[in-house]
């Protein structure tokens, strides 16, 4: 095949990106003109520097082709040191797409591929804007050198690409859409990002303006300072929601082949495919709020960027689905999954007196002194202690391990009103090792550490305070694997 020029649309992507290292020197010009109005010069110079970007966006575009043959997929870009990228289709991992809903009337959207061998935070190749076909194209080319298939096709994209019968398939109805949008804590952040906003408007506005502001709210009445934080509070959920609801928006997953493939969103539709014996692990996470609810989300660790361009680093299999449910309907889509969390023991209540502790002291101390230097207005530091009490209490009752079979490790911790179980094949366990002090040593307890892959970093999950002989029979139960 003779390499091709992307769609002409993909001028606005270059465009875009052009824009956005030009902006820079776009707000020097305005930052060195030091009138009232714009002066001749800045005019010239902004001028200049807009034809420049648009050149450079041109350019980009046409330095820009891109080869599919039968043996891989051939990236040439670059406008002065020109860069040539080989992908061979066995070495693909993962085949991610993104299409904005201005795209889909075209049938465009935008293509990473990345590779086992990828180990940077940008995937491999980027095809900004391409069509459907394409998409097909390298899809079927992949499975055919995976599969061990002769190096000619004998069906088309289309056929080779088409869903198999009989596979595992979910998809979120509007009623559990709704629930997970609502159960959301993503307010939390949105309220810290519009006080963030506020602080740092507060520094960049005149003092006059701040003072002058100040000094109209506390002339309000009590009733309007209330009703404005209700107005913030409440934008602050619609947000949220509007959020969730365009991230997971007719949310589908379905297991094709030896792979899963997930699809979502309103304003920006994404796909993933992502090779089941890429799954690293799967968890299975509850905020307090899910967790009253009786409802849970599975997630899966990825040993590829995938999972980082999830909220919660990992890649969500399953929003929302009652707990009692999520591993059962989980276990249709990986095979090695267990159908519940069997075997999950829970720490003693030494364990859950020194989380306790942990969490509560710290915060004592801090409110202690709070209370000491500035009083009266330090006093209100108290007001967290019973929230830090919740929190240690919450994370002390939902720790622990356990082993679900031979295979699986299954390790549970609270954090921040979260519960998160993990479920890991011993295959998967990157390293397992124990932490403890000798005041820990002497009570019988110990941490366990484990790591796995997760995207292009480790990730490290540690259950603290178990009982040694607990820690010991898991350290002896993945050494037996180490040494097979």
């Amino acid at each position: 095949m003779k390499a091709k020029h992307l769609h002409p649309a993909a001028l606005l992507y270059f465009g875009y990106h052009s824009l956005k290292e030009g902006l820079v020197w776009l707000f020097a010009i305005l930052a060195f003109n030091f009138s009232d109005k714009l002066t001749r010069w800045a005019l010239w110079l902004g001028l200049a520097v807009s034809v420049l970007l648009v050149g450079s966006a041109i350019l980009k575009y046409l330095c820009f082709r891109y080869e599919i043959n039968e043996r891989e997929v051939v990236l040439y870009s670059g406008i002065i040191f020109r860069r040539q990228t080989h992908i061979a289709y066995e070495k693909i991992q993962t085949l991610q797409t993104h299409q904005w809903f201005y795209l889909r009337p075209f049938g465009l959207l935008s293509l990473q591929i990345e590779t086992s061998g990828h180990s940077s935070d940008e995937a491999e190749a980027i095809l900004p804007v391409v069509s459907h076909q394409v998409l097909a194209e390298i899809r079927a080319y992949r499975d055919v050198a995976k599969n061990g298939a002769p190096d000619s096709l004998a069906k088309s994209a289309e056929e080779l690409t088409e869903k198999q019968a009989g596979g595992a398939h979910y998809r979120i109805k509007a009623r559990d859409l709704n629930l997970y949008a609502l159960t959301s804590l993503g307010v939390v952040p949105l309220l810290i990002g519009i006080w963030v906003i506020y602080d740092r408007v507060t520094e960049v506005l005149p003092q006059k303006y701040v003072d002058s502001t100040a000094a109209t709210l506390a002339h309000q009445s009590v009733l309007f300072l209330l009703g404005l934080a209700v107005f913030l509070l409440a934008f602050s959920l619609l947000v949220s929601y509007l959020m969730v609801v365009n991230r997971y928006f007719h949310f589908e997953v379905r297991q094709e082949k030896q792979q899963v493939i997930t699809s979502k969103g309103f304003l920006q539709q994404n796909n993933v495919t992502a090779s089941l014996a890429k799954i690293q692990a799967v968890v299975c996470s509850q905020s307090f709020l899910r967790q009253s609810l009786r409802l849970a989300t599975v997630q899966i660790v990825i040993a590829s960027k995938t999972a980082d361009e999830e909220k919660d680093d990992n890649l969500v299999l399953l929003p929302v689905l009652n707990q009692g449910q999520a591993l059962s309907r989980a276990h249709e889509f990986i095979d090695w999954l267990p159908p519940t969390a069997q075997g999950l023991e829970l720490v003693d209540g030494r364990g859950r007196w020194r989380i306790l502790r942990n969490s509560l002291l710290p915060t004592a101390i801090a409110a202690a002194t709070c209370s000491t230097f500035w009083w009266p207005y330090g006093a209100w530091s108290l007001a967290v202690l019973p929230l830090a009490t919740w929190i240690g209490y919450y994370a002390g009752t939902n720790t622990g391990v356990g082993l679900a079979s031979n295979d699986v490790l299954l390790a549970q911790k609270g954090h921040l009103l979260t519960r998160k179980l993990y479920l890991i094949p011993k295959a998967k366990v990157q390293s397992l090792s124990q932490k403890q002090t000798p005041w820990m040593k002497k009570a019988g307890l110990s941490h366990l550490i484990i790591r796995v892959r997760a995207g292009n970093r480790a990730e490290r999950v540690e259950v603290r305070y178990l009982p040694m002989d607990k820690v010991s029979g898991i350290y002896e139960w993945y050494k037996r694997g180490a040494d097979q």
